[in-house]
């Protein structure tokens, strides 16, 4: 093609590109997020390392990423403490509980008043590698989706405003913020605080991790036969990167009419928040780290085990009829993306251990009326065993009177 015909067809397309871009309307979040100047995003960490370019990067240490610990250890006492919500019973470790990595092991979560979510509560154990936060990708940072929550209406069902006067009012939280931010208690200081708590909550300690950094730690035999039916399968296509997904939207399967096999009533994915019939059951796809924990699985919990869901996903997404072998092999690969942390710390703890060790980190300026509370009835509960029966059935999840809608 001559030159100047090239020329013309580019700029030919970016002006249609513009025409395309005039016709959409303004999303105001998303302008201030393309303006806003800060920290780089995590998802871009590790960019140098030998494996980047590759299907998948490890994440690095912890201590690699800035940490201010006054903010950090405020957003550790206010993601405990129920007084964020409007009854006093719901805090956001309610549903992101640590010992069932991240999540509240129900399919639909609960908030304040027993109200029922729409959505199966997300880990939060490395959201912060997320390049967007919710399932429908609404809160562009954590800072903004700390924050949604709380008002909510059946979630934490509390006001904002209400929220920060309160703790304007409590002096134990109005040292802890000026402490940690020059302009005290607002509800921006309050979603940072409750953000880098959250980044706290990175782990990167699985064999996977270590494998990916040297690949002399090596994976059992089946692990790494499991990772070669992954990437075989497809099912790399979507779950890649540093968090092995939560870095693109999809639909739920390749079909719409599959598709709508798992949509609740009223439930449209990502077209909700963009008009487009095209997203209509489009969800930002899952990150994996972890994923052996967090049963059940799909954006609705309605599928209640692991070697399920990885059937289903692979006839589903890939047209594939997968065998036993196919599925133990990538059920033992996606196990070992669980985090040491998990499997020799919190979960050889008693209930009463796993209290008192999280109590333990409380900062020291906080009293005991905001320690906890609340948390000690919904983990007896899941001590109980009733986590386990409320996996599909809707009566077994009222006994779960907590939740979150994401």
């Amino acid at each position: 093609m001559p030159k100047s015909q090239l020329t013309y067809l580019v700029l030919g397309l970016l002006a249609a590109n513009s025409m395309y871009a005039l016709a959409q309307p303004a999303d105001a979040d998303y302008q201030a997020f393309l303006k806003a100047r800060g920290e780089a995003s995590w998802i871009n960490a590790n960019a140098e390392h030998p494996a980047a370019n590759s299907a998948y990067r490890p994440i690095p240490p912890l201590a690699s990423f800035p940490a201010n610990t006054a903010k950090r250890d405020l957003g550790f006492a206010l993601f405990h403490d129920t007084t964020l919500s409007s009854d006093g019973t719901v805090a956001c470790n309610t549903c992101h509980m640590g010992m069932m990595g991240g999540t509240d092991g129900m399919t639909i979560a609960r908030g304040v008043n027993g109200e029922r979510g729409t959505r199966n509560t997300p880990t939060i154990f490395n959201a912060a590698f997320n390049f967007r936060q919710f399932w429908d990708g609404r809160a562009f940072d954590l800072d903004t989706q700390s924050l949604e929550p709380i008002s909510n209406p059946v979630e934490m069902g509390h006001n904002l405003e209400s929220v920060v006067a309160n703790l304007q009012n409590d002096a134990r939280y109005r040292a802890l913020f000026e402490q940690a931010y020059p302009d005290g208690v607002t509800a921006a200081n309050l979603g940072n605080a409750l953000s880098q708590h959250t980044k706290d909550m990175t782990r990167t300690d699985s064999p996977f991790n270590d494998y990916l950094n040297d690949p002399k730690n090596a994976l059992s035999e089946q692990a790494l036969r499991g990772q070669e039916r992954f990437n075989a399968v497809g099912c790399v296509a979507c779950h890649n990167g540093i968090n092995l997904g939560g870095n693109s939207y999809q639909a739920v399967a390749s079909s719409f009419n599959t598709a709508l096999q798992y949509a609740l009533p009223g439930e449209q994915g990502l077209a909700a928040r963009t008009g487009r019939e095209q997203d209509q059951l489009v969800f930002k796809v899952p990150q994996l780290h972890n994923v052996a924990m967090t049963a059940p699985y799909y954006h609705d919990g309605s599928v209640g085990t692991l070697q399920d869901a990885i059937r289903r996903m692979g006839n589903h997404q890939s047209g594939r009829v997968l065998s036993d072998t196919d599925v133990a092999d990538i059920t033992a690969f996606l196990a070992s993306l669980s985090s040491a942390f998990f499997n020799t710390g919190m979960h050889n703890m008693s209930n009463s251990q796993l209290q008192d060790a999280m109590r333990e980190q409380m900062p020291d300026a906080m009293g005991q009326g905001h320690r906890m509370r609340g948390h000690g009835e919904h983990m007896q509960h899941m001590q109980n065993g009733h986590h386990s029966s409320a996996i599909n059935n809707d009566e077994n999840d009222t006994v779960h009177q907590h939740g979150a809608q994401q």
